[in-house]
């Protein structure tokens, strides 16, 4: 028996007003079929724990657990690829790209950017990922 598709996507970002812009984006690409979001690290470590996802948007600097944590947490955690996982932060400095790179972490997307810049780079990643998953 073959493992089912996974379309879902997760936000994980402590910036309300971003999880709401990156929320639409993504409802807008019309592929996902669940966007959760988790508002720390520490809850999307649960969630990740828990879920397959073929899209996970990551901000690096958060309370409680940081992105890089949860980077280090997916090593463990064979549920998600580092694959489907996309960086968005504001600051992205040397040692941050460095320990992602490290990780396996090819995607970035720095703050602020637009729709489209969001959606040629979310596209790009899904096609390597999910490919058909898109329309």
């Amino acid at each position: 028996m073959s493992k089912p598709l996974v379309d879902d996507a997760i936000i994980v970002d402590d910036d309300k007003e971003v999880i709401e812009v990156l929320k639409m984006y993504c409802e807008n690409l019309g592929c996902f079929r669940y966007i959760i979001t988790a508002k720390d690290g520490i809850e999307a470590s649960m969630k990740l724990s828990n879920q397959k996802f073929a899209l996970i948007l990551l901000d690096i600097n958060m309370p409680k657990k940081t992105g890089v944590d949860i980077l280090k947490e997916l090593d463990k955690n064979s549920n998600n690829s580092v694959d489907s996982i996309v960086i968005v932060s504001g600051e992205l400095n040397k040692n941050v790209i460095s320990t992602a790179m490290s990780k396996g972490v090819k995607n970035y997307l720095v703050k602020p950017f637009d729709e489209d810049a969001f959606q040629t780079k979310i596209r790009q990643v899904l096609a390597k990922v999910r490919p058909g998953l898109l329309p």
